[in-house]
This record gives C-alpha cells, sequence and structure tokens, in this order.
C-alpha cells in the first residue's frame, strides 16, 4: 500500500510540474493580450468547459478519485470566465490558447481550444468585476501525502474591472455602440458621405469644418469595411473601433444628415434639417448646395451625350413653332409661324356680346374636335381663378442642339413662380386627397416658415395639426423643409350646415423672402383662389374665409386683407376680368408629332402677355431618364439659366388634363359667334 500510495504521489508531483509549464504560458499569454481591448465570443459556460476536457489526447487524462485528474473546480471557473477572452489582432482573433512549445499533452489541448474559439464570433467586449481569476496552487492530501496542485490564473488590469452593480450596464452600452457603428457603416450609404465630405471641403454647409475629421475619419473606416468580403472579419474590425470617436458617427448631428442622404431626402431639405440643429435662427445660406464632385459628374455624362448646347434656354417664339403643332391659330398671327400662311385669311369676325353666365359648357375633348375647326378668331375671359395659370414655352438657344427631354423635341413650358403644376398638384403629389370630396381648403406658401391651416367647424371641432380629425391629410415643413411646401383640409361625407372658419396660423417663422401665401377652397360650387401677400409674424394667425353651408348652398365671405377673385389684377401685361385675343393654342411638347409622355396640358397664348421675370427652362420633371442621376446640379442649372424676358414671348395660361378647370371663351368664325365655357379634366 505504502508503494502505491508513494506510486500516487510521485505522478500527482510530476503532472502538477508540467501542468504548471501550461498555467504559466495561459497567465503570460492573457498579460499580453491584455496590452490591447479584450473580447469575448460566443461560447456557452458549459460547452467551453467540456471542450477543454474533450481536448485532451485519449489516455493523457485518467480518472483520478471521482474524476479525471484535470477536472477541478479552480479550472473549471477560470476556462467558464477567461476561456473565451480574445483580442483582435491583424483582422484575426487572438485567444489566450496561442501557445507553442508545451509538453505532451497539453500543446494538443491548447492547439483544439485556440481553434474552437476562433471559431465562434465576437459576444461582448470584456469586462469584470473580479481583478483576479483562478489560483495559481492549491494542496490537497493523497493517502497523507500532501500534493501541491497548479492552476490555471490570472491577474486583470483595473481597465477592465468595473463595479458588479454596473457591469451588465456598461455592456450593454458597449453593445448598443457595436450596433451604431455597424448600421452606420452599412445604411449611410458612400455616396452621401462623400457629398458631405465635399461640402465641408468647399465650405458649404453651416458649422461643417467642425465635423471634418470625423467625417473623413468615418469615410476611410467604411471604404475599410466595404473592401473586406468575409462578414466575421467585418465584424471584428467594427468590434475594435467601438471606442474610436467615429463610433457613434450615425447618431451625430453630422450623421444625420448623412441619414437624410442616404435615405432619398433632397440635399436642401437634408441640409436645411441639419443647419435648424447647429445654425443661429437667422443664418441664410450664402451657396447652392451643390458639389464641385456633382458638378463634374454631370458635365461628363453632358460632354458625354453631346448635351452642352441643350443648356442654353430662351423664351420660345411663334416662328419657332410649326402650324402643324399648334391646334389653333389666328388669322392676325398666321403669317409669323414657321411655315405659316402669308397674309389673312379672312378678316376677323367682331365677338358677340359677351355673358359668360350664359357660355354654353362643353368638354375640352369636344371643344378642340367639333368647334376649334370653324374658329378663325378667339376671345379668352381672363378670370382671377385663372392666376396661378399663367405658363410660358421655351426653347433650346440653339435650334440643331440635342435634346435634354424625355420627348423628342427640345420645348418646355414652365408655369408662374417656376413651379409645373398647380397647388392641387402639390397637395396630391404630396399624398394629399383632392379627388371626390365635399369640401377642400388647401393651404400654399413660398419659403421654409412653418404655416400651419386651421379650420373651425360648426359644432367647435377645431382641425389643426394637433387634432387632424381625420381630415388634415398634409402638413408640412415641421421639421424637413421645403420651398414649396402645401396643407390640405378635406371632407369626404357629406356636410354639416353652418359655419367654417378658415384661418392660417404661422407657428415658426424661418424667413423673411417669398411672403404670403395662397388658399384654395373648391366646393361643389367651383374653386377659389384667396392669397394674402404681406409677412405673417411668428405665432400670428391671419383669417382667410368664412364658409356658410345652408341647404348644400355653399357661399365663402373672404377675411379682411385677402385678395379674392372678384378684384381685378394686373398680371403680365393682362388685366383680369376682360377678354383678351387669343394668338394661338398648342398642346404642350411632350404630346407633339403623336408624342405622350406625361401629362396633356393645353396652352392658350394671349396676345400683349409677356412674362416680366426670367422664365426657369429645365425641370428635373422633364429630363430624360439618361440625366437623373444629376438631377440636383440640373436643378441648380434651371435656376441659373433662366430665359431671359423678350417682347415676342409665347406666353399665355394653361390647362392640365389632371386638374378639373373652366376657360370662358367667344369662338368667332364664318358661322360662328357663340360663347363656350371649356372644362378641363376629370369631372
Amino acid at each position: 500500500m505504502r508503494m502505491v500510495v508513494a506510486q500516487v504521489a510521485s505522478r500527482e508531483t510530476a503532472m502538477a510540474d508540467v501542468f504548471h509549464v501550461f498555467a504559466k504560458a495561459v497567465r503570460q499569454r492573457f498579460e499580453k493580450l491584455a496590452r490591447d481591448p479584450l473580447f469575448v465570443v460566443a461560447s456557452d459556460r458549459d460547452a467551453i468547459w467540456q471542450a477543454y476536457l474533450g481536448a485532451f489526447p485519449a489516455g493523457s487524462n485518467p480518472v483520478f478519485r471521482e474524476r479525471t485528474e484535470h477536472d477541478c473546480s479552480c479550472c473549471r471557473h477560470f476556462i467558464r470566465d477567461i476561456g473565451n477572452v480574445v483580442a483582435i489582432q491583424y483582422g484575426a482573433l487572438a485567444c489566450v490558447w496561442d501557445l507553442s512549445g508545451l509538453p505532451h499533452p497539453y500543446q494538443e489541448v491548447a492547439d483544439a481550444m485556440a481553434a474552437y474559439i476562433r471559431a465562434l464570433p465576437v459576444r461582448d467586449v470584456f469586462l469584470t468585476w473580479q481583478p483576479k481569476h483562478g489560483t495559481q496552487t492549491s494542496r490537497g492530501l493523497i493517502n497523507g501525502a500532501t500534493i501541491q496542485f497548479s492552476h490555471f490564473a490570472v491577474e486583470v488590469p483595473t481597465k477592465f474591472v468595473v463595479p458588479k452593480t454596473t457591469i451588465d450596464q456598461k455592456r450593454g452600452e458597449l453593445r448598443t455602440t457595436f450596433d451604431v457603428l455597424m448600421r452606420g457603416l452599412t445604411e449611410l450609404s458612400p455616396a452621401a458621405v462623400a457629398a458631405v465630405a465635399d461640402l465641408i471641403e468647399e465650405n458649404g454647409i453651416y458649422r461643417g469644418q467642425e465635423f471634418k475629421r470625423q467625417v473623413r475619419e468615418f469615410q476611410a473606416l467604411q471604404t475599410r469595411v466595404f473592401g473586406i468580403n468575409d462578414p466575421k472579419v467585418r465584424d471584428l474590425l467594427v468590434w475594435n473601433m467601438i471606442t474610436s470617436p467615429v463610433a457613434r458617427f450615425r447618431n451625430t448631428v453630422i450623421g444625420t444628415l448623412v441619414q437624410d442622404l442616404s435615405e432619398g431626402v433632397d440635399i436642401e431639405a437634408a441640409v436645411r434639417a441639419y443647419e435648424s440643429k447647429v445654425a443661429p435662427q437667422n443664418y441664410k445660406r450664402p451657396t447652392a448646395l451643390i458639389t464641385k464632385r456633382m458638378v463634374e459628374d454631370a458635365m461628363a455624362t453632358i460632354r458625354e451625350l453631346d448635351l452642352e448646347h441643350g443648356l442654353e434656354r430662351r423664351h420660345a417664339r411663334l416662328s419657332d413653332v410649326s402650324v402643324s403643332s399648334v391646334l389653333f391659330v389666328d388669322n392676325a398671327v398666321q403669317g409669323e409661324m414657321k411655315g405659316g400662311i402669308k397674309g389673312l385669311l379672312m378678316q376677323e369676325v367682331k365677338p358677340a356680346p359677351f355673358d359668360p353666365k350664359r357660355a354654353e359648357e362643353i368638354s375640352v375633348d369636344a371643344f378642340m374636335a367639333n368647334v376649334l375647326p370653324k374658329v378663325t378668331g378667339l376671345r379668352l375671359y381672363l378670370e382671377n381663378s385663372a392666376l396661378g395659370n399663367f405658363v410660358s414655352m421655351t426653347a433650346p438657344v440653339y435650334a440643331d442642339s440635342k435634346s435634354l427631354l424625355r420627348w423628342g423635341n427640345d420645348f418646355a413650358w414652365s408655369y408662374d413662380g417656376n413651379v409645373t403644376d398647380s397647388i392641387k398638384d402639390k397637395v396630391k403629389r404630396a399624398g394629399g386627397q383632392v379627388e371626390n370630396v365635399s369640401l377642400r381648403a388647401s393651404l400654399a406658401w413660398f419659403n421654409t416658415d412653418d404655416l400651419d391651416l386651421h379650420v373651425l367647424e360648426p359644432d367647435g371641432n377645431h382641425i389643426f395639426f394637433g387634432n387632424k380629425s381625420g381630415k388634415l391629410d398634409v402638413d408640412m415643413n415641421v421639421s424637413h423643409t421645403v420651398r414649396d411646401p402645401v396643407e390640405n383640409v378635406r371632407w369626404v361625407h357629406a356636410l354639416r350646415g353652418g359655419l367654417y372658419r378658415v384661418f392660417v396660423h404661422n407657428y415658426r417663422r424661418r424667413e423673411s423672402v417669398d411672403v404670403g401665401f395662397v388658399v384654395e377652397i373648391e366646393s361643389t360650387c367651383g374653386l377659389e383662389s384667396f392669397r394674402f401677400e404681406r409677412a405673417l409674424g411668428a405665432q400670428m394667425q391671419q383669417p382667410v374665409a368664412d364658409i356658410t353651408i345652408k341647404h348644400g348652398e355653399v357661399r365663402v365671405m373672404p377675411a379682411a386683407g385677402i385678395i379674392v377673385g372678384s378684384i381685378s389684377q394686373e398680371k403680365w401685361g393682362l388685366k383680369t376680368l376682360d377678354l383678351v385675343r387669343v394668338n394661338s393654342i398648342v398642346l404642350s411638347p411632350n404630346h407633339w408629332d403623336g408624342n405622350a409622355v406625361g401629362n396633356k396640358h393645353w396652352f392658350f397664348i394671349l396676345d400683349g402677355c409677356q412674362s416680366p421675370t426670367p422664365t426657369r427652362g429645365i425641370y428635373n420633371e422633364f429630363l430624360h431618364p439618361r440625366l437623373e442621376k444629376h438631377r440636383k446640379v440640373f436643378e441648380v442649372l434651371g435656376d441659373k439659366t433662366k430665359c431671359p424676358v423678350t417682347a415676342d414671348q409665347l406666353s399665355g395660361i394653361g390647362f392640365s388634363s389632371t386638374r378639373k378647370d373652366k376657360v370662358t371663351v367667344i369662338a368667332m368664325g364664318p358661322s360662328l359667334n357663340k360663347s363656350y365655357t371649356i372644362v378641363f379634366g376629370k369631372e
């Protein structure tokens, strides 16, 4: 028995001496790794312990007492707590098991454990509340003999030690940082990051220089990440950067600008949202929001497609337009048209006595097909409701230039205010309901102020942004601002009788230019427009109109200070509430020569009608699809390359096929002298 005991004691002492080498190597490896940030891989506590025991070669971990020799509680706790600790070096995992030169069987164990750990993803940053893990040695009695056992043990540097009460919170914060950085790197488009970097480089945004380093470092990191094909390696790079200054870039004020651009927000609106956070209230942007790179890319496409001459635009003239491209031309001006007839066909008929209330109502298609062929002269009754319909046709300076536009010719048009759509069209485009309504009140304004449309209903209900009541369906310029905002209140069911009071409130004033607003009120009795042409101060409200509904009849009474259709007004050299000669009627160029690209418009070119300001000749919605990727550059080009004012411009009023509208004319011919109210759009 003594021999047995002696043999056992001798074997255990020898094993302890050999294991000491293994434990020391692990400790030294941990101390070296701890110079860098440390992480833990996603290993199950029981699984890693079983992996350790299973790593011993057959016969090298015999049963001692009740368990195998290396199955002790001290080492079990150590391996569960420290065995999954890693550093990230040169884009790969480095762990405590990366050892060499160990005696058998420990080298085999270390190799197996290193392979096991490297196959797992990083789960967390390494933090602990214990400054020490494990015990280097312990003693025990075996059949009366004292044996010293060696164990794994390390001392943890203080930078990894946090109070036990806060360790979960700290780990959660760091995991969130990883998620924020990963989302930023993958969701923020490199093109948006580059655009913001260019804006900063060119001093294009307020306080941009403060964020220059942050943007450039994020851009460099994103380039590195996108250059890595292995998702696991990408994750390691991101984990290694969670303590860097760019880790929470996505959630910074400059990051939100990049995020908006990545999500397709227009650069003007995105920068305004950014500057609303960092700029003083009276700050006004001095430069256009396009970058040098955007211009270079656009010009490269323009040169590639040989479109440079097409950028220069002017007002169209009668001599540009072929007779075959128009629906009607007055005898007095036919000779001026391209391919026109010299001289008059006949003397003009004197208009019959005119009463717009007695005019015969007719659809535009029926008028064009059945009446217009008999007409040699037209007079148009210019109502105030047409003030938003004024339009000019535009053409290229060089007739042989290639077309920039979606249709075959290079002619275009521009409605008053350099917009191509009516208030109703804008509301519809913004998601508001304008069709099949009992009553509609739509507000439009022309700067970045936050105006709000309010309506008091007969029962006392107050409709506004804080109580939409299922009727206010468009509310703009709250945060993301634009320069052509609208709001819309509509009723789709039968209206309650009584008084509806409409007013506008300036919730937040941001600008002192392009002031005033327009409110359209449309009911079963027609469409009326109400204008307020002065600035509305912050937190001030302006009554617009009282709508009275009684027995199904709608009456609208404007408020003081509001310009309404009952007052004759001057515009573009013409007076409203008067008859004006129609020189020609022209379809919009997108419907010339068999084309049918987009909505159809009818333009009534009026004698003496002249836009007093330069007219925009390029609109993004007109551009050929091959140019759409440069929309922002063309938006600025369109604003900078307006058509100069000329005396012989083709201007008048236009009507869209998408908008229910009316105009009254006197049609004159050899056997015709009659008033018609032409109805446009869907009934």
